[in-house]
């Protein structure tokens, strides 16, 4: 490198961007030569106060002026890996703002061009060039302080909301980057809680648990909602104790103090003593940490060294990040992170790469070029996303799917937790449609086992088989009772209302009242959360279809029709949970070309003229733009239509609000019991229990569970916001535990570990409003050209895994071969079930080859 200065140009001119100019401007080793941003009022306010440097919106003119040295970059964190890449490719050194990409496969990818083309690399960590924090790593390393118990750290404000950057993303990569800094390595398990208070699935306040090999732990509060701003630090010795405050004249005070356990004389004397010594405020340079970080960036050019913020720092920090978002994911269980300890800064960042599992740091398949459309996108990664993946790849069709969740399944996915999984509900694979069963056998081959049904209902403090036998319910309910119920059933025939427009009127109009309150009503309404007389009639029309208890009770009784279908006795199950299903279905989408991109949650679709052009999806703290031909939805229909821009009209966003869904929490109890009951599930028709069915996953899987345990699901539905939902793990458990005992179900001694699931919009609900909204959805959505809806929430219908295949195999033809296969038909006819050949023609050839399939319901 010559001795001319470097010459700059820096991208971005909003929050931090005008920070970077003012600084390098100041640089006696940099000439700032441009200035961009898209936008043109900052742009126009910069180059009026640095009239020498050039203006522009295109970052290609930067790029393309081979005497730019480097590029800054201060943009959004989606924007950062495509700019970065973009510079380095041009030959120019990179300073990227924190953090200095969206992942660490990312990062990895950048730091591979930097180092083939021998450029400099770095993140913006500023807070490695505080003055005050390099003094407190000299305390440490002295061992003045001691061995370091735990260091606890609050970086708060008031406002800076964003919708499209979480708190984590945006404050987390200081704290993370300075515990990194003085604890010489990453944290062995981070777990993290947190909330989103004012805007929906942004989190506004994060609190985070950091466990270090050394036994250090250290605790981090972010927050943009607080009274005040505060960026307060203590670092607790066994030693002396320090207090960092950045906003403070004094950011650096020691604390001679400390608790010691003196030797003790005879047994029994161990007391500890108090030390309350000197403070101490060592004096601190006032040099702005922004001018140190940018000479470290020219030294690094000029003589080819390591900065101290470098990109294996930038790297280390995006995985602490990335650690805290699979905690979050998994409701704040531990995640462990790979490679703790790997060494100093100066050791390849290549090594560091090679040492990921794939679980850790799934690769995303890269995007088209900006403005080229990807195909088919598809919004969720449930079993109707994945179907519809499924159905593109085998047709050879473009298209990505995109899940909000870290893992694949929607509802239907399995949790682990501490060597076991669980289901989320319980979700046997059991279809008369031959072709779909046949396509999970191709999925998992011997990985799909047949199971034994073995279930119960717990009523009036008795156990009754189910499917019920006349010997059992004779004998639990009794001579009198039984006869109660018949002569219910007898009348209500004669007395038959020619419409139900309610649950409650539909049931006891075919099987009298009396059934309704003895099998019905208690745990119908503890299911929904609302009276029966307020449950639309479909949902009964639907979910008891030939087979119901009532009329299995009426059969024993006499009343019953010979020709009632039995429920099955047996049913296919994954090994490992239902995951592995769609775990499955994922892997052969992006093994054909469908990428299924996981954390990328849709918060806006573009239309006009009845199409829709793009989407726009978040990712950790930025968004970006996807042009697309079509779009197959799974999501929440109220979540499509609020996402729509040009917005719905006000009646359509009105309908979206009146769509209500029923949440689930999910208390998974971990017994060394083998086997405390036989069967997979019981149903909890009790009224003075709140759980409503319990699971055994050790009898659904032996793969589950550990050997000699069992692992135990307790559901509850409510509403966010419920008791339960608030209540703490530890009281959740406690509450199950003490539940399944009073019950007779398990000894709650024998109960080793317990974990609480939140699973929202688990349901979709079946109020007195809903008919009527869903209707006025569905009549706006005919206008879209290439928009289709299917699965469960995609409807808002109350399907199972079968009939959510279905709907998006037809929605996925109306869209690749412009077919008009009625998908909201699906599941509404008592005679569904009858399509499997029409199914398999349809996975096999386009609409044109089939013909008409009007009556596929």
């Amino acid at each position: 490198m010559d001795a001319r200065n470097l010459s700059i140009g820096i991208v971005g001119l909003g929050y931090w961007g005008p920070n970077l100019v003012r600084n390098l401007a100041d640089a006696p080793a940099f000439d700032v030569s441009y200035l961009c941003d898209v936008r043109a009022k900052p742009l126009e306010t910069l180059a009026r106060r640095y009239p020498g440097v050039l203006p522009t919106s295109r970052f290609e003119d930067m790029l393309e002026d081979d005497t730019l040295d480097a590029v800054a970059i201060a943009t959004p964190v989606s924007t950062h890996f495509s700019l970065a890449m973009a510079a380095l490719e041009a030959g120019k050194h990179v300073f990227v703002e924190k953090p200095l990409a969206a992942s660490s496969e990312q990062v990895g990818k950048l730091t591979d061009v930097a180092e083939e083309k021998g450029l400099v690399l770095m993140p913006g960590h500023t807070f490695l060039y505080s003055p005050a924090v390099t003094t407190i790593k000299r305390l440490i390393d002295s061992g003045e302080l001691g061995e370091i118990y735990f260091i606890s750290s609050s970086r708060v404000n008031l406002g800076l909301h964003q919708p499209d950057v979480s708190v984590v993303w945006d404050l987390g990569p200081h704290d993370f980057s300075i515990l990194r800094y003085w604890l010489d390595g990453l944290p062995a398990e981070v777990s993290a809680v947190s909330r989103s208070c004012l805007l929906p699935d942004v989190p506004d306040v994060a609190f985070i648990n950091l466990r270090y090999p050394s036994g250090t732990v250290a605790h981090v509060e972010l927050s943009w909602l607080a009274p005040s701003k505060l960026r307060r630090t203590a670092i607790v010795g066994s030693e002396k104790m320090v207090v960092y405050d950045d906003s403070s004249n004094e950011p650096v005070r020691i604390f001679d103090s400390g608790a010691k356990i003196p030797d003790p004389e005879t047994f029994g004397e161990y007391q500890l003593t108090y030390r309350a010594g000197d403070i101490v405020s060592p004096r601190i340079e006032a040099t702005e940490p922004l001018s140190l970080e940018l000479a470290d960036f020219a030294k690094s050019i000029l003589e080819g060294s390591t900065p101290a913020s470098s990109a294996a720092v930038g790297l280390d920090v995006v995985r602490t990040i990335e650690a805290v978002d699979r905690s979050l994911d998994k409701h704040g269980i531990p995640v462990h992170l790979d490679g703790v300890g790997l060494g100093a800064l100066s050791e390849s960042l290549r090594d560091r790469i090679d040492s990921f599992r794939p679980a850790e740091a799934a690769e995303d398949e890269p995007f088209p070029a900006q403005g080229e459309s990807l195909g088919t996108a598809i919004l969720g990664g449930g079993p109707a996303g994945l179907t519809a993946a499924y159905i593109l790849g085998r047709r050879g069709r473009p298209g990505a799917v995109f899940e909000a969740d870290g893992t694949v399944g929607g509802i239907s996915k399995t949790v682990e937790f501490n060597g076991f999984r669980f289901d989320l509900g319980g979700h046997r694979f059991f279809t008369k449609l031959q072709s779909i069963a046949r396509l999970w056998e191709e999925m998992l081959g011997e990985e799909f086992l047949t199971r034994p049904r073995l279930s119960r209902i717990f009523y009036g403090g008795k156990y009754f088989d189910y499917p019920i036998t006349a010997k059992d319910v004779v004998a639990r309910l009794g001579i009198w009772e039984s006869t109660r119920c018949a002569l219910s059933y007898l009348w209500a025939a004669r007395h038959r209302k020619d419409e139900a427009h309610t649950f409650e009127d539909w049931v006891t109009t075919r099987f009298g009242r009396r059934l309704y309150d003895a099998f019905f009503r208690s745990y119908t309404e503890k299911v929904w959360g609302i009276p029966g007389s307020q449950i639309r009639s479909l949902w009964a029309a639907q979910r008891i279809k030939n087979f119901s208890l009532g009329r299995a009770i009426l059969s024993i009784l006499g009343f019953g029709k010979k020709n009632v279908t039995t429920l099955i006795e047996e049913f296919r199950y994954p090994r490992l949970g239902p995951g592995q299903m769609w775990e499955a279905f994922a892997a052969y989408a992006e093994g054909n070309a469908i990428p299924v991109h996981l954390r990328q949650r849709c918060v806006g679709i573009q239309h006009s003229e009845n199409r829709v052009n793009s989407i726009v999806v978040r990712q950790n703290g930025g968004t970006t733009e996807h042009s697309v031909d079509s779009l197959v939805s799974s999501i929440p229909l109220s979540e499509l239509i609020w996402n729509l821009d040009p917005p719905a009209p006000p009646r359509v966003r009105a309908a979206a609000k009146a769509l209500r869904y029923r949440d689930l929490v999910l208390v998974a109890l971990m017994t060394s019991e083998p086997e405390p009951f036989p069967d997979n599930w019981i149903y909890l028709h009790d009224p003075g229990t709140k759980a409503g069915r319990v699971q055994n996953y050790g009898i659904w899987s032996e793969g589950m569970v550990q050997p000699g345990t069992t692992c135990l699901g307790v559901e509850y539905f409510c509403f966010e916001g419920d008791e339960i939902w608030n209540m703490t793990d530890e009281k959740a458990v406690e509450l199950a535990k003490g539940e399944l005992a009073r019950i007779g179900l398990i000894d709650p001694t024998k109960v080793t570990d317990g974990v609480k699931v939140l699973v929202p919009k688990a349901y979709p609900m079946y109020d007195a409003a809903y008919e009527e909204a869903v209707e006025t959805i569905r009549e706006y959505l005919q206008r879209f050209e290439n928009l289709q809806t299917c699965g469960r929430n995609g409807l808002h219908r109350y399907n199972n895994q079968d009939h959510s295949m279905w709907t998006a195999i037809l929605a996925t033809l109306n869209v690749i071969d412009g077919a008009d296969h009625d998908v909201w038909s699906v599941n509404t006819e008592s005679d569904y079930l009858e399509e499997g050949e029409l199914v398999e023609a349809l996975l096999e050839f386009s609409a044109a080859d089939v013909g008409s399939i009007e009556r596929v319901a």
